[in-house]
């Protein structure tokens, strides 16, 4: 397969009144074009920064230490990444209420993002088509109080796609909505994906999601990934035990009377993160090393890899 996207040992910190917050801390990962990519973890994990790295939104208090991002072997950087930015690379952002200019139509919005790449063609006709794709009657003239909130998620997936992107990240695409309109957003991005042949990278905290739609998995904590593999092998050859955790606190539909386990603990601060290990305070598993060394990286498979000491133990 041809690869799409490549992120190489990224390190995102945002600046605050009280210091340094190291939120992404060297993860590294790849993406092939039609792939969809599932990022899971606990809130401050560093999912969302990972990703509006790649976009260039890490904001005036965000910047980017080190590593490389290529998207189509082309480097990122502060500038191309503009020209690059709702084109060729898109974004759907957490919540759907906020996310629209409340004082501008959404005609005159998804407008903007045509002319901002110079749209060739007619551009009202564009609108429109994208808008009934989504399942939106247009109402160029309404604003997006006028809409409920499927409906303002579903003009905000119109908006990412307008310009047919070639990777489309949607962080946390269903928040705030309800279970049917869930379904029916997570059932609209698997055709639109599958209709323009779009890479997806999809963040969620919900691993029933990422079972249904992803063809990979990467599980972050404390701005690191701990576990990375085919869907398959992530719930089904779980190695880390963060990633145990996580699946034992959900439940499990072929085992309804099961007992959920939740992770005991709270995540790390990453002002002042662990000189080791960052699950090392939570995890049942832990060892000496663990406080005082970050983890290795250990092969499983050729898809399947873990950031754990418990690793020496597979490679003895």
């Amino acid at each position: 397969m041809t690869e799409i996207l490549s992120v190489q040992d990224l390190h995102t910190s945002f600046y605050t009144s009280m210091g340094e917050v190291k939120a992404v801390d060297g993860i590294s990962f790849t993406l092939n074009k039609g792939e969809v990519l599932g990022i899971v973890g606990e809130s401050g994990s560093g999912k969302s920064a990972s990703m509006l790295s790649i976009m260039g939104l890490a904001g005036r208090s965000g910047r980017v230490k080190a590593g490389k991002i290529i998207f189509n072997n082309q480097e990122l950087n502060a500038e191309n990444v503009r020209n690059l930015r709702g084109k060729n690379i898109s974004m759907i952002f957490q919540d759907p209420m906020t996310s629209l200019n409340p004082v501008l139509t959404i005609g005159y919005q998804l407008r903007e993002v045509l002319r901002r790449h110079k749209w060739q063609g007619d551009i009202r006709a564009r609108v429109n088509e994208m808008l009934e794709l989504v399942g939106i009657v247009p109402r160029l003239k309404n604003y997006p109080h006028e809409f409920s909130g499927g409906q303002r998620q579903r003009i905000m997936i119109a908006s990412s796609i307008i310009c047919n992107p070639e990777l489309l990240i949607a962080d946390e695409p269903t928040t705030a909505l309800d279970v049917t309109v869930q379904a029916q957003i997570l059932s609209l991005l698997r055709g639109l994906r599958e209709k323009f042949g779009m890479s997806l990278i999809l963040i969620t905290h919900d691993l029933g999601v990422i079972a249904g739609e992803a063809d990979k998995v990467i599980v972050m904590y404390g701005g690191r990934i701990m576990e990375e593999g085919t869907t398959r092998e992530i719930f089904y050859s779980t190695a880390h035990p963060y990633t145990k955790g996580l699946l034992r606190s959900v439940p499990n539909p072929e085992n309804p009377e099961a007992r959920l386990i939740p992770i005991e603990g709270q995540p790390p601060n990453l002002l002042n993160p662990p000189k080791g290990c960052p699950f090392v305070k939570r995890c049942p598993q832990a060892m000496k090393i663990c406080l005082e060394h970050k983890p290795e990286t250990f092969t499983l498979s050729q898809t399947h890899k873990f950031s754990c000491w418990l690793g020496v133990k597979n490679d003895a």
